[in-house]
């Protein structure tokens, strides 16, 4: 198995991977309804809870109106910058089709710990309303009710980015976590 000094550098060959055991803690159910905003309610869950790591899995039912997501686009500035990123908004109801992501910690302005939510999503399958999906973000509203498990993760360290030894950017939290 790779040590964890390795555990974010990039493969050295195509079957490389890291991995660590980790075991679960509590699981929830989380209803959202009309006018949630999925991010912000997610933050907020975690922070009451105290949950520092978690996976988000599972949804059903319900749309966003409007959906709020980063794509990737372009970087005109640097063409190397492969993780370059946008917000779009779908305007018109999209029903959610799946979700999944994670609960991390950061660090906020004042230095302090804060709950993230990083989460991926596909929606669509509404008049005028493509499929797509993307990183989903603030400024997202439920319509109609979503529901979703949270199931805690125990056994892993988080990494904040001025302890982190690969230097990885305060934009990529799914990167700060690595076996204890």
């Amino acid at each position: 198995m790779p040590q964890k000094k390795n555990w974010g550098k990039e493969a050295a060959h195509p079957a490389e991977y890291h991995s660590c055991e980790a075991r679960r803690g509590r699981e929830f159910i989380l209803r959202l309804n009309t006018g949630a905003d999925p991010v912000l309610a997610i933050q907020e869950f975690a922070r009451e809870n105290g949950i520092r790591f978690a996976k988000v899995h599972a949804a059903f039912m319900g749309g966003f109106a409007p959906a709020k997501f980063l794509v990737w686009t372009p970087d005109s500035s640097d063409p190397e910058n492969w993780h370059h990123e946008s917000t779009a908004t779908i305007e018109n109801l999209s029903m959610l089709l799946a979700l999944g992501g994670m609960i991390g910690i950061r660090k906020n302005h004042e230095g302090e710990e804060e709950a993230f939510v990083a989460m991926h999503f596909v929606t669509g399958g509404a008049w005028d309303a493509p499929t797509i999906g993307g990183h989903l973000v603030e400024g997202t509203r439920v319509r109609g009710a979503m529901e979703f498990y949270v199931t805690e993760i125990l056994g892993i360290e988080v990494l904040l980015p001025e302890i982190d030894p690969y230097h990885i950017a305060h934009t990529f939290p799914e990167n700060w976590y690595r076996p204890e």
